[in-house]
């Protein structure tokens, strides 16, 4: 084997592993490690990406800062002209190598509203409910309480019994911050929002300090590479090739069903295939995992037949019921010097960083600034006109259910459901300790970002060629649903008016974006559909949902109509979740190593 249990091509083009897993990411890592746990079998890993064992800023809780729009780290993903966001195109960064979006993203752990996980049972997958999903997340969690010399506040923040402590990523609260974060709790709390003191048990409605995927004690940042991987690469039933694009899985028909034999993949311009014996699993992500199924024959034979691609199994709901977290970044705000706050502008400055570094004693290493704040609520408390705007869109879809596609009625009912809910929340704001101002020297500056939590908006993603190294057309339909765009202009607004209250208001010297000349509602609703970003959060490509209400998986992860294709990572999600999706997505791995292994007996 090579140098640190990564394989070369001669030690695995051509040969035969139990289970072949298609991408090294946050999924794929989780699963891999589980899966090899049993000596008996043997797992092989595809990653696209590099290796990234020794890189430093893979390391650092904000590499992001260095990888972001970088080949080698970021596929860089893009989606077509957005109809109802001014035609404007979207970046959907996604971590590229080892590791995958664990790697370069900006570590926020959550776990969703109970109501959230609860509606995937519904939609029709018996065992997918909170009270599952909490057990399994605590094998996914190892809680890292705040060292002796950390801040006090950070030691109330947490009940151990919501908490995993035994499992592979190191979890803790970051002490790093910008300054602004108590003052912009303390002024929702006048308003009469709690603030939490423990968001890890399934109620999420608050303003609270969050979780990060970061081991206190050391610093640094946990991803699937460094707590899934790197622990048990020389596992002698473990093969991982990084640098390796797959091109589509390899399959035959026997009893009417597809069954995968293999995968092909290119290497260094090389086109070679790996065998499996079990099961080919596709962890590829929301964007990836959906082309590869189509290149390999499998979805709505209206997008393959006219590209060419034979049909192996009719499935007409790959690629479709995309939906993603979209928000306004560019609230931002000129902040009074001298009152200790700081952004990501100022440590550009070496006598700063010096200065803050001295005041972070209980960090190992260069603290390194960290989002950690966030406020998630239901409508209601956000908009004084959410009942008559949730009424409307309640109109807007018995109005069009007759043009909706199978299954979308379910799922729509259960999101009104929860916007008439003032328990479960609609609305994301977060702090941002990160400037957007292009005018931002060393002065501090904090952004306020509000998204919505549950989008009615349902997007696409489809292969346009046959050639895998085209990426597919991402079209998320941003803004199609009217109700998302208002919804989003109340958040900006409330956003707005909690800016001007104490003791936020106390920190401001003015608004830097969009500025007090954007008054109007009209004024305010162009500044929105112009300045729109994802949040890098796009699930549902591959929905687990009945096949007759356009699912694409079972509750086994199983895709329809094929024997031995599993898909493990955030495509499966029939209905997106208020909250950042890192720990969902390596409970799903979890999830699907558990049955993979029950199924096989192993």
């Amino acid at each position: 084997m090579s140098k640190q249990g990564i394989v070369s091509i001669e030690e695995f083009a051509g040969r035969s592993f139990d289970f072949v897993i298609i991408g090294g990411g946050t999924a794929g890592l989780a699963l891999a490690n589980r899966l090899s746990e049993n000596t008996d079998i043997t797992v092989a890993v595809l990653e696209a990406g590099k290796a990234h064992l020794n890189d430093s800023s893979i390391a650092k809780p904000d590499g992001w800062t260095q990888q972001f729009m970088r080949p080698e780290y970021d596929w860089r993903f893009s989606t077509v002209p957005q109809a109802h966001a001014n035609d404007g195109t979207y970046m959907w960064n996604r971590g590229k190598g080892l590791g995958g979006t664990s790697a370069i993203n900006f570590l926020l752990w959550n776990r969703p509203q109970r109501e959230d996980i609860d509606a995937f049972e519904r939609l029709g997958n018996p065992g997918w409910n909170y009270n599952q999903f909490a057990n399994v997340a605590e094998r996914t969690e190892r809680f890292v309480p705040p060292m002796e010399e950390a801040p006090n506040e950070l030691k109330a923040l947490y009940n151990t019994s919501s908490l995993g402590l035994d499992g592979a990523i190191p979890i803790s609260f970051s002490s790093t911050g910008s300054g602004a974060e108590v003052a912009f709790q303390k002024t929702l709390e006048k308003q009469g929002i709690r603030i939490i003191q423990d968001s890890m048990r399934g109620e999420t409605v608050g303003t609270w300090k969050s979780i990060s995927s970061i081991d206190a004690y050391n610093g640094t940042r946990s991803s699937s590479l460094t707590a899934y991987l790197m622990p048990i690469i020389d596992r002698p039933n473990l093969r991982v090739l990084t640098e390796a694009y797959v091109t589509k899985i390899l399959s035959s028909i026997a009893d009417g069903l597809v069954v995968a034999t293999g995968v092909e993949f290119e290497y260094g311009g090389v086109v070679y295939q790996v065998n499996a014996t079990k099961e080919v699993i596709l962890s590829a992500g929301t964007i990836k995992s959906p082309q590869i199924l189509e290149l390999s024959g499998i979805g709505d034979r209206r997008i393959l037949e006219p590209l060419g691609i034979p049909v192996q199994r009719h499935l007409p709901a790959v690629g479709t019921n995309v939906q993603d977290h979209i928000c306004q970044p560019r609230l931002t705000f000129e902040i009074r010097e001298n009152l200790g706050v700081i952004s990501s502008n100022m440590l550009r400055n070496p006598d700063v960083q010096a200065s803050w570094a001295k005041a972070y004693q209980d960090i190992n290493g260069t603290p390194s600034l960290v989002v950690t704040s966030l406020t998630f609520l239901p409508f209601e408390t956000v908009s004084d006109n959410a009942a008559s705007l949730i009424e409307k869109q309640a109109e807007r879809i018995a109005q069009n259910v007759t043009k909706y596609p199978p299954g979308l009625k379910e799922q729509y009912e259960i999101q009104l459901e929860l916007l008439r809910n003032s328990k479960v929340p609609d609305v994301e704001i977060i702090v941002w300790p990160f400037s957007f101002s292009p005018n931002a020297k060393d002065k501090p500056y904090i952004a306020l970002s509000a998204s919505i939590s549950h989008p009615f908006s349902r997007g696409t993603i489809h292969i346009t060629s046959r050639d895998p190294k085209v990426s597919p057309a991402i079209d998320p339909h941003y803004l199609e649903e009217p109700i998302d765009l208002e919804i989003l202009v109340e958040a900006v607004k409330f956003s707005r008016r909690i800016a001007k209250l104490e003791p936020f208001r106390d920190l401001i010297v003015k608004e830097d974006i969009p500025g007090e000349s954007v008054i109007t509602d009209e004024q305010l609703i162009s500044h929105v559909r112009g300045n729109l970003s994802s949040t890098w959060h796009a699930s549902s490509s591959l929905s687990m949902l009945p096949e007759d209400k356009g699912g694409v998986v079972d509750p086994t992860l199983k895709v329809y109509g094929t024997k031995n294709i599993r898909v493990a990572d955030l495509s499966v999600v029939p209905l997106l979740v208020a909250a950042h999706t890192q720990a969902i997505v390596y409970e799903i791995a979890e999830r699907a190593a558990e049955t993979i292994k029950a199924e096989h007996g192993l």
